[in-house]
């Protein structure tokens, strides 16, 4: 029969009481799993070797799928079904972060702070701007 989750009134979901699995083909379930990692369409098509616009197409059919209104809320309820890890997840962000914070404290050590703050500010501002284009 497949993986249910029972809905009830969590609000997640819409009036349907369950969700299956089962009704994802095996190129949603592998985009799905990749949804929680935590990648953007734009990699999970490079991971997949598919285009953007067709992992969106997968995207919108997962969600209808499982009756939910946003990834987050394909994520919630894959893991609660037990598909995907968070642990790799969690784990890459904490490396991030790691790798961040050493990286901020060599730029203070050889510029100095005013110069690393002028530096991350200006990097965070040509950030911006690239992704607003």
């Amino acid at each position: 029969m497949g993986n249910m989750l029972e809905l009830e009134s969590s609000g997640m979901v819409g009036s349907v009481s369950s969700v299956r699995l089962d009704q994802l083909t095996p190129r949603q379930l592998e985009v799905l799993k990749l949804l929680c990692e935590g990648l953007s369409n734009k990699l999970i098509g490079r991971r997949l070797g598919i285009s953007s616009a067709t992992v969106k197409l997968h995207v919108a059919s997962i969600l209808r799928a499982l009756q939910v209104s946003s990834r987050l809320q394909a994520v919630i309820v894959a893991r609660k079904l037990g598909l995907g890890d968070e642990a790799p997840a969690v784990k890459a962000v904490q490396r991030d972060a790691k790798s961040e914070h050493l990286a901020l404290d060599l730029l203070r050590l050889i510029l100095g702070d005013d110069a690393a703050a002028r530096l991350l500010s200006a990097n965070s501002q040509s950030l911006s701007a690239a992704a607003r284009a």
